[in-house]
């Protein structure tokens, strides 16, 4: 069973309070509610189950937690029964936290219908960041000047949520779904004779998902926008993690075939 602290048919009362200890970037957090399993059985033999409860908090490093699960439904048809919340841990899945229930219950019939829950941790959040360059022929566009307003409103760029989906038709293969996520920044700016290049950033962008990063040009005459390339084969392709939370070099160059 999984349930969903963004689902109001599955969590009520759902509560998040942070409190910055002031010590190396460390956080206390205590995440409260009531979710609504509503596990009916007839049977008089104990069922077991284990309940994910998707908390949609951010893992960072945890340095410490408690975790407690208490009974706060159950209903009986009047015949021997059990209700357990045996066993609550705290898990992260893609970087961020899951806590896992064991549940049981017996009866003709019973039924397990909320449990409530609580988790106190202290962590220190993981800063991410994605940085790397982007160069284009001087002749294309020579900025107005050598700082990040000389290229304003020339280059989007973001680190997007990469999905993909098999292809229909008799060549098979997949088709990419790309949700924007992180916009970046230019920060800054060098003009050379024949190349520009553009240093980037993008600030936070989120753990554990598939990324991939684009770039666009705004065409100089107005005609639209380019995609410039990344350098390296596959190189705007990445999973940021608590352990590897940044990634340098993830530089785009603006071909001559796309300026053609």
């Amino acid at each position: 069973m999984e349930l969903d602290t963004r689902n109001g048919q599955h969590v009520v009362g759902h509560s998040v309070l942070k409190a910055d200890l002031g010590v190396g970037g460390r956080s206390l957090i205590v995440i409260s509610g009531i979710a609504l399993p509503e596990w009916r059985i007839d049977s008089d033999e104990t069922h077991r189950l284990d309940c994910r409860l998707m908390l949609r908090e951010p893992a960072g490093m945890i340095e410490q937690s408690a975790v407690h699960v208490g009974l706060a439904s159950i209903g009986n048809g009047d015949s021997e029964w059990v209700f357990a919340t045996d066993q609550a841990r705290l898990a992260v899945e893609a970087e961020e936290l899951v806590l896992i229930i064991n549940l049981a219950v017996m009866g003709e019939p019973s039924s397990l219908n909320r449990f409530s829950y609580q988790i106190v941790l202290t962590h220190r959040m993981v800063v991410s960041e994605i940085t790397g360059t982007i160069s284009w022929p001087t002749a294309w566009l020579r900025p107005t000047a050598p700082t990040p307003a000389g290229v304003s409103g020339v280059f989007s760029l973001r680190a997007n949520e990469l999905t993909t989906t098999p292809a229909s038709g008799p060549l098979g293969g997949t088709v990419e779904h790309l949700l924007p996520l992180t916009p970046g920044e230019i920060v800054s700016v060098v003009i050379g004779e024949e190349t520009c290049l553009a240093t980037y950033r993008i600030a936070e962008p989120p753990l554990g998902r598939n990324l991939k990063v684009t770039v666009a040009a705004r065409k100089p005459n107005g005609a639209g926008e380019t995609m410039l390339d990344p350098v390296a084969a596959n190189g705007d392709l990445m999973t940021l993690s608590v352990a590897q939370p940044t990634r340098t070099n993830v530089d785009f160059i603006l071909s001559s075939d796309s300026i053609a």
